[in-house]
């Protein structure tokens, strides 16, 4: 179980399918809470870094990797091996990269070759419209013509991925559920491991989750906007024989 936080200049936020994000707290505190509630691991988006065309931001990054004892991905503006190094020594776990790669995917190669490809996650935005699917991009909330997703996850594993983060976006935010039909689309054609992330809405999602083997799942407003903790979250799936870490 992963909590995924976005963070909006110096401040947490959530929002709906990418747009109407609201304020929801201090990063560091919140931070502070999933690593004593024992969270796996925690996934951390800048997410005006690349829409803004700006650097990382270190220094919200710094303050939650003094939080916290667990791994952490970052995902925001790095574009080249350093900015990737400079993340490293401040305490990231795993390079998250999203339009940083589809832009320039040699970025997946280099850095797994420095820092090894369990270091590098591939987020992929996908978006489901009239049964087709689409990678979408946050910047400008349009998609990528001539970028099949599919084919996409299959080129950034090549080339060094080590793991992907598939992002339901009609899901993301709105407690609907997960996309598991989407989770079976990319798990026959990787195997590495799948983050699942988008519109988990109650304990039961997460249940289903692990019925059907998946590798771990990114939890937003569950955490944020719904009476949930990770505690909570894991004595319903013990008291249901998930097979989780106490």
């Amino acid at each position: 179980m992963i909590p995924s936080i976005l963070i909006n200049d110096e401040r947490l936020c959530k929002g709906i399918k990418f747009k109407n994000f609201k304020d929801a707290g201090s990063p560091a505190s919140t931070a502070r809470a999933h690593n004593h509630q024992g969270a796996d691991e925690l996934i951390v988006s800048d997410i005006n870094a690349s829409k803004k065309n700006k650097l990382p931001n270190f220094d919200i990054l710094s303050k939650i990797s003094k939080e916290i004892f667990m791994p952490l991905t970052f995902f925001g503006g790095i574009s080249s091996i350093s900015l990737a190094r400079k993340c490293m020594d401040i305490g990231t776990d795993k390079i998250g990269l999203n339009t940083q790669a589809i832009e320039n995917p040699k970025l997946i190669r280099d850095i797994s070759r420095q820092f090894g490809s369990q270091a590098v996650v591939i987020g992929v935005d996908i978006l489901k419209k009239n049964n087709s699917y689409y990678v979408f991009d946050h910047r400008n909330s349009s998609i990528f013509n001539n970028l099949n997703p599919f084919d996409w996850i299959k080129k950034a594993v090549r080339m060094g991925a080590g793991e992907i983060r598939v992002m339901s976006v009609a899901n993301e935010g709105t407690l609907n559920g997960y996309d598991y039909e989407l989770y079976f689309k990319v798990r026959s054609l990787v195997n590495v491991p799948i983050i699942l992330e988008g519109g988990c809405g109650s304990l039961n999602d997460i249940s289903k989750a692990f019925d059907c083997g998946i590798d771990g799942v990114a939890l937003g407003s569950l955490l944020v906007f719904a009476d949930n903790n990770l505690i909570k979250i894991k004595k319903h799936l013990i008291t249901n024989n998930k097979n989780v870490r106490e």
